[in-house]
C-alpha cells in the first residue's frame, strides 16, 4: 500500500527534504524519525489523529510520520472557530491530539482508544477543511491516491527541483506542494506563516528556489519586492484564485525563462486541470473533451461542474458531493466568450446592488487593468436604498501619488468599462492588502 514513508525509501539518503529558517532535514533524517518514534506510532496505529494549528515545518514532519499509520488525520488551521473545532472533532471521531518537538512525537488522548490488530500499513484518510472563504468550512476526506493522482514521482528528476511552500499546508493547495516535493524526492523550502514577504523571498533566494506554486494575490505582492528579481524560477504555478491577464503577463515579463501555468483545483474535486498557454481562462475545447480523465460542463446558471476521475473523496458529514452523473458543483461562475471560458468569481460571493449582482473579482480585474493599481480588494457595504454598494481598497503602483488623484483616475477608468452599478461608490487607498495563510486575498 502506498504511503509517503514507503516512497521516501527510494530517495538517496543524503538528499535534503526540508529547509527552514534555521533547519535542514535530510531524507535519511525522516526515515530515522520513524524508527525513533516507533512506540508512539504503534499507539497511533489505526487511530484518528488531529493536528492543531502547528508550524508549517512541524506539520510536514507529522504528516510524513502519520501517513500509513493513523486511520485518519484531521487538519485544523488556526482560523477555525472554537465551536466549529468541537464539531469537527465530533464528526471525525478524534482519538489523539498530536504534535512533535525536536523530532519526538507527543500524544494527548482525546477519547479512549486501544490499538487493535491492524495491518502494518494503514490507508490513511486525510480530512481537510474547505477554505470557507464565502461559506461555512466543510470537512472533506481524501485518500493518498486521490491526493497524489497528478503528482510526478520521478526520483531521478526530482533532484533538479527546489520547491517553495507559501500556501497554508493545512489546506489542499499546501498539501499538493508538500506531497509533490516528497514523492519526487525534491527539496522543499518552508517559510513559516508569520514570516514577512521580504523574509519569505530572502529565504527562497538564499536556497535557490526554482519552482513555486502560489496564489495570484501572493505573486502580486511578491513582485513588488526588489528581492524577487533575483530568483531564477524554472516553473511557476498559479492557483487558488482567478489568474487574470495582468498577473500572467507580469510574471512572463519578470521571469521570461520560466514555464508558467495556472491550475484549477478545489478541496472537493482535487486537482482539476491546468492551463499553460499564458492566457486567462481556459479553451472552450476543454468542455468537449477529457482532460487527463477530467470532464467539465457549464450549467444554465453559468456554474462550472467538474467530474474527477476518482470518487474516493467525500464529505465527512455524509452530505452528497457528486450529482447522479458523477459531477461536482464547483460554485464558480464562468463566462464563455470568443472560444474561451473565463472565471467570474464565486456564485456565493456576489454583491447585490439594487437587485443587480456584481462579482467582486470582475471589478478587481477592471481596476487592475488601469495600470494605476498593483492590488485591489472589492467588497460590499450596506445601504438602506440599494441593499449594498460596491467599495474597493486599492494599492497604488506609484508611491507618493495623492489619494484624491488616484481615486479620481480609477473611477473614470471604471466608468468607461463597467455598468454604473458595478463602479465602486467608495475607493480607499491603502499601503497593502492582507492575504491569508493560504495566500488568498482576505475577504
Amino acid at each position: 500500500m502506498d504511503s509517503i514513508q514507503n516512497a521516501s525509501l527510494s530517495v538517496p539518503s543524503g538528499r535534503v527534504a526540508f529547509i527552514g529558517e534555521n533547519t535542514r532535514v535530510f531524507y535519511d533524517d525522516l526515515n530515522q524519525m520513524v524508527k525513533h518514534n516507533a512506540e508512539a506510532l504503534d499507539r497511533l496505529r489505526g487511530a484518528t489523529a488531529v493536528i492543531n494549528g502547528r508550524a508549517r515545518l512541524e506539520l510536514a514532519l507529522l504528516l510524513f510520520l502519520l501517513d500509513g499509520v493513523a486511520k485518519r488525520i484531521l487538519f485544523l488551521p488556526q482560523d477555525i472557530e472554537q465551536a466549529q473545532r468541537k464539531e469537527f472533532f465530533r464528526l471525525a471521531n478524534v482519538n489523539f491530539d498530536v504534535l512533535i518537538n525536536d523530532g519526538c512525537i507527543e500524544v494527548k488522548e482525546i477519547t479512549p482508544y486501544q490499538a487493535g490488530d491492524v495491518s502494518a500499513v494503514v490507508q490513511t484518510e486525510w480530512v481537510i477543511p474547505t477554505s470557507g472563504t464565502t461559506s461555512t468550512p466543510k470537512l472533506v476526506s481524501h485518500t493518498f491516491a486521490s491526493l497524489t493522482r497528478t503528482a510526478k514521482k520521478d526520483i531521478e528528476l526530482g533532484c533538479n527541483f527546489v520547491w517553495g511552500l507559501v500556501f497554508d499546508v493545512y489546506r489542499f493547495s499546501g498539501l499538493q506542494v508538500l506531497l509533490q516535493s516528497l514523492l519526487s524526492g525534491s527539496t522543499l523550502i518552508v517559510p513559516e506563516a508569520e514570516s514577512s514577504m521580504e523574509e519569505v523571498v530572502n529565504l527562497l533566494c538564499q536556497h535557490n528556489c526554482n519552482t513555486l506554486s502560489a496564489t495570484p494575490s501572493f505573486w502580486r505582492k511578491m513582485l513588488m519586492t526588489k528581492e524577487s528579481k533575483s530568483i531564477k524560477f524554472k516553473n511557476i504555478t498559479l492557483g487558488g484564485e482567478i489568474a487574470d491577464s495582468n498577473i500572467l503577463n507580469a510574471l512572463k515579463s519578470r521571469y521570461p525563462e520560466a514555464g508558467i501555468r495556472h491550475i484549477y483545483a478545489s478541496t472537493e474535486a482535487g486537482v482539476g486541470f491546468s492551463v499553460n498557454d499564458g492566457i486567462a481562462g481556459f479553451p472552450c475545447t476543454y468542455l468537449d473533451e477529457d482532460i487527463n480523465g477530467i470532464k467539465l460542463k457549464v450549467d444554465d446558471r453559468g456554474i462550472l461542474w467538474l467530474k474527477p476521475n476518482t470518487r474516493e473523496q467525500k464529505y465527512v458529514n455524509g452530505a452528497p458531493m457528486f450529482d447522479e452523473d458523477g459531477f461536482i458543483n464547483t460554485g464558480d461562475l464562468v463566462e464563455l466568450k470568443e472560444e474561451r471560458v473565463y472565471f467570474l468569481g464565486r456564485e456565493s460571493g456576489a454583491i447585490n446592488v439594487g437587485g443587480n449582482k456584481v462579482q467582486p473579482e470582475e471589478v478587481e480585474r477592471t481596476i487592475l487593468d488601469s495600470g494605476l493599481v498593483s492590488a485591489a480588494y472589492v467588497y460590499a457595504i450596506s445601504n438602506p436604498m440599494m441593499g449594498s454598494l460596491v467599495c474597493a481598497n486599492i494599492v497604488a503602483v506609484e508611491k507618493g501619488v495623492k489619494a484624491t488623484e488616484l481615486k479620481k483616475q480609477v473611477t473614470i477608468f471604471c466608468r468607461e468599462r463597467l455598468e454604473n452599478f458595478k463602479v465602486p461608490a467608495l475607493l480607499k487607498m491603502v499601503e497593502e492588502l492582507e492575504i491569508t495563510n493560504s495566500g488568498k486575498l482576505k475577504r
